[in-house]
């Protein structure tokens, strides 16, 4: 190459990279700097052997982001999930509770030292037990309001004065007891105080100024009011915001939003838990403000089935992780051991690994495999007349296209839902189904009209189709068919033990509109003919 035409070429190279690093934007456009491992003292090395480890114990992980420095070194999602969706996120709520709290005290709006009949005095029950005059939003905060139960029936109101009516088993501050009414007692003192839902509180305050999700969905109960002990559902990119926000002692981007001395406060052991497990387990490594605090210094929000976001200061890392498994503890001892390889320097630059080439093919498991070539049906639609069944479907509508993906449509009176199944790869689709039938988790009563689910089916013989759908909004939420042609007969069997996942745990916010329903066992099966 001529000497005159280097230049040229190195241009085009430039610009070549721009456009490469262009088509990725959606990667990058959640606001978090991205860097290598190396740049940040990490050897990518360590990160595969992070994730290798995740495979092994057959951890079922959605969307995992890992930050040091403030920058995301690793992230992944676990195909079909994907950090474009919102995930539940369960107790981890809690946190972002307890930094509601912060911003009214810093706001001069209430003290953690008020007493909580004086927040609610008109709603004291004329009988209640001597101890709840000593009641403090502190012991709300740390988990330590000394109830003899820790869980109470009503919505807004009503369930404020059901707990200001319990007996005690303790004196306030003295005994660790995990209470989620206490956190949602929270954030009706947050409504009580400012007016304001704790979401509608949280929006300008904390959401906004770090560029969280304009459609973060937070839970209500049956008055309205956000849940303050569950019920958000993010994306991943805002776990890993809000655990930098942490982590910087409530600063964004140079500007401090939150006083220091309140997270202080919130990751600063205030109550040691009582427990027959090891002193060094996460779980006893004590309590602060709607925070646990862990080995390593650490400090996290945790949610059930591990929606985590993970701060080790000392190591300057943040890892969010959407999950569904039941060991947290060694998910951290993962982290821990992660974090013990990384280097206060820069590392040479490893040309050798293709990090996100790596990653690439860990998905979430297929429900079926293989599927019968010759089984499938292709562009056709039926209609067909259910007889009569407890769960109001009228009529079931099957359609395939020319690949053969499968379009489910329950129809009722009162509803029509759509489900799209893939045949060979998971179909995206949005569905307003309110609840699973003999399975549902969460039923979806909240206004929420649509919500992204991932389908797939499988031709397990001609006239035999499996179809399995699972829930991007909240885990737990999916379901498994059978469907079997005969004819103009169908017959469709919704099984009792859905996916790959069917014996986690099933879980649910206590008093909200979206309690457990229809948990039930056994096949249910429902019968029909070609309508006319």
């Amino acid at each position: 190459m001529s000497k005159s035409l280097r230049p040229l070429a190195l241009i085009a190279a430039c610009l070549f990279s721009f456009q490469a690093f262009a088509q990725n934007v959606f990667t990058f456009n959640d606001g978090l700097q991205r860097s290598t491992p190396e740049e940040q003292g990490v050897r990518t090395e360590a990160i595969l052997e992070f994730f290798d480890s995740l495979s092994a114990r057959n951890y079922e992980i959605h969307n995992i982001m890992i930050l040091r420095h403030d920058k995301v070194i690793a992230e992944h999602s676990w195909y079909p999930y994907s950090a474009q969706y919102k995930h539940a996120m369960y107790s981890s709520t809690k946190t972002f509770t307890a930094a509601a709290v912060g911003f009214a005290v810093q706001e001069g709006l209430v003290k953690v030292s008020d007493r909580v009949v004086d927040i609610f005095p008109d709603l004291l029950p004329e009988k209640h037990s001597p101890e709840v005059e000593r009641l403090t939003v502190k012991h709300l905060l740390s988990m330590t309001a000394g109830h003899r139960n820790t869980r109470y029936d009503g919505a807004g109101d009503e369930l404020v004065r059901n707990f200001l009516a319990m007996d005690y088993s303790s004196e306030p501050g003295t005994v660790f007891a995990y209470n989620v009414t206490c956190s949602h007692m929270l954030s009706q003192i947050i409504t009580r105080v400012t007016g304001e839902t704790i979401y509608d509180y949280l929006k300008p305050r904390l959401f906004d100024p770090l560029g969280l999700s304009s459609d973060i969905f937070w839970e209500m109960d049956l008055s309205g009011r956000n849940m303050g002990n569950g019920g958000m559902h993010s994306r991943i990119s805002d776990m890993a915001k809000f655990g930098l926000f942490l982590k910087n002692h409530g600063t964004w981007n140079g500007r401090q939003i939150l006083d220091p001395q309140w997270v202080k406060d919130m990751t600063t052991c205030w109550i040691v838990q009582s427990s027959d497990k090891p002193e060094k387990d996460d779980g006893t490594s004590g309590y602060g403000y709607q925070t646990w605090l862990g080995g390593h210094d650490s400090f996290r929000a945790i949610g059930a089935s591990n929606q985590v976001i993970l701060v080790v200061p000392g190591s300057d890392v943040v890892v969010a992780a959407q999950s569904a498994l039941g060991d947290e503890y060694g998910f951290n001892a993962l982290v821990y051991k992660l974090c013990d390889t990384m280097s206060d320097k820069k590392l040479k630059a490893n040309r050798s690994i293709d990090l996100a080439a790596a990653l690439k093919d860990r998905a979430y498991k297929l429900p079926f495999t293989g599927s019968d070539p010759h089984a499938a049906i292709k562009t056709e639609a039926r209609r067909y007349q259910m007889f009569q069944n407890q769960y109001g479907i009228k009529y079931i509508d099957t359609r395939f296209d020319k690949d053969g993906n499968f379009y489910l449509t329950l129809e009722g009176d009162a509803f029509t839902t759509n489900i799209p199944f893939g045949l060979f790869d998971w179909k995206m689709g949005v569905t307003d189904r309110k609840s699973c039938f003999g399975r549902a988790i969460y039923t979806n009563m909240m206004g929420v009209t649509g919500y992204d689910t991932a389908g797939f089916c499988s031709w397990a013989a001609p006239g035999e189709l499996d179809a399995y759908y699972l829930s991007m909004f909240n885990i737990n939420t999916d379901e498994r068919f059978h469907f079997s042609f005969d004819g103009e007969k169908i017959t469709m069997t919704v099984k009792s033990s859905a996916g790959p996942q069917a014996d986690r745990a099933h879980l649910g916010i206590p008093g909200s509109m979206n309690g457990p329903a229809n948990i039930g066992s056994g096949d249910i099966v429902l019968e029909g003919v070609i309508a006319r």
